[in-house]
């Protein structure tokens, strides 16, 4: 006959102290229940944010207010030298007298090849509104290797290589700093007869109606 066991079984909890325990219960799948609603909130917020800064981005790139480039519309176009191909030295200042095109690309960018075939299609109708082109080279390439800008000017720009009011070469470091201190893969803009910037965008194969608009204005 087996002895009785000596174990005691646990002592119920009183009903006082169930409810304490299912209150703690309770606080605590609230806090994790915030917390998660927190979390989601901030990644919807942080969603919400970069979205509306892309649409940011994307607006001021196709209208001429410019927004977040460092020389706005409406700015005097500030000096500095360019080389032209044909080794001789030009100024921003000296482009004033007819408004001017001031184009800044990197040789080893899909939209600039695509946007210099563009521009060839278009020159003659910029020039018609007394525009003179100037296409030059980010200093250095933007410290990657592309083609040189004689070659991949001539090989994109065609028989329009040889037109007057299309002018190619390379931009100081100084000068790429000034106009392009964010380093954009390209971007344009458009000067009037006293210097002043009318017009600033990018990639000429798409923006090319936008750009010809803006340069119909200063004829």
């Amino acid at each position: 006959m087996s002895k009785p066991s000596t174990r005691q079984r646990p002592a119920r909890p009183s009903g006082a102290s169930r409810r304490r325990a299912e209150a703690k219960r309770r606080r605590r799948n609230r806090v994790l229940v915030g917390g998660s609603v927190t979390l989601v909130a901030a990644l919807v917020a942080l969603v919400v944010g970069l979205h509306v800064a892309s649409s940011s981005s994307a607006s001021a790139s196709g209208t001429s207010s410019s927004s977040g480039v460092s020389l706005p519309v409406g700015t005097t176009a500030p000096n500095g030298v360019i080389t032209t191909l044909a080794g001789k030295t030009e100024t921003v200042a000296g482009l004033r007298g007819k408004p001017a095109l001031i184009w800044f690309v990197t040789t080893w960018c899909s939209s600039c090849q695509a946007g210099t075939q563009a521009m060839a299609q278009h020159v003659a109708a910029l020039a018609a509104d007394g525009v003179r082109v100037v296409e030059v080279e980010n200093y250095a390439d933007l410290g990657q290797s592309g083609p040189p800008m004689q070659s991949f000017a001539k090989v994109l720009a065609g028989s329009a290589f040889s037109n007057p009011d299309w002018t190619f070469g390379e931009a100081s470091s100084a000068l790429t700093h000034t106009y392009n201190p964010k380093a954009y893969l390209d971007i344009y803009y458009l000067l009037n007869a006293k210097g002043k910037i009318t017009y600033v965008n990018s990639s000429p194969s798409s923006t090319m109606p936008a750009l010809l608009s803006a340069a119909r204005a200063l004829a």
